[in-house]
């Protein structure tokens, strides 16, 4: 009877925690950007990156950039450059950093570090939310006797 109980209640289970956990990982990453949208916004110090190398990775390219603040070098390849017409290794690219933290920096004139992210994140965070909703629902109805649907 137990092994018939832990089959019938650890897939729901095992299900609900992934859930839990692309939920909680979703939210972090989203409220990282936000976060560093903010830092840059409050003191936004205008200075100009320098594409150092170029690399293919899967779904797109990788680009690395350089740039200086003060008299220290920084170095990201967190950035999105959709917005910038045919980046090339050599191409100067217009920054934006937080004067409080210049290693925080965004593409000048968009809205966070990588524009694409905080959708995605946001996305994530729903689709994971309506799997534990679901999943919960089904350990309900599992819990109270009924045969649920699956």
């Amino acid at each position: 009877m137990k092994a018939v109980l832990r089959r019938v209640w650890s897939l729901p289970l095992a299900g609900a925690v992934v859930s839990l956990l692309v939920l909680c990982w979703s939210l972090f990453a989203a409220s990282a950007q936000w976060r560093a949208a903010s830092r840059i916004d409050a003191a936004p110090l205008r200075v100009d990156g320098t594409v150092s190398a170029v690399t293919l990775r899967k779904g797109g390219w990788l680009y690395t950039v350089t740039y200086r603040v003060g008299d220290r070098d920084y170095r990201t390849s967190a950035l999105g450059l959709k917005r910038v017409e045919k980046p090339h290794v050599g191409m100067t690219v217009p920054l934006e950093a937080a004067a409080d933290d210049p290693a925080t920096v965004r593409v000048a004139g968009d809205h966070y570090p990588n524009d694409d992210m905080p959708a995605t994140y946001v996305l994530a965070a729903v689709g994971a939310t309506a799997v534990l909703l679901w999943l919960v629902g089904l350990l309900v109805q599992r819990a109270r006797g009924r045969t649920p649907l699956l």
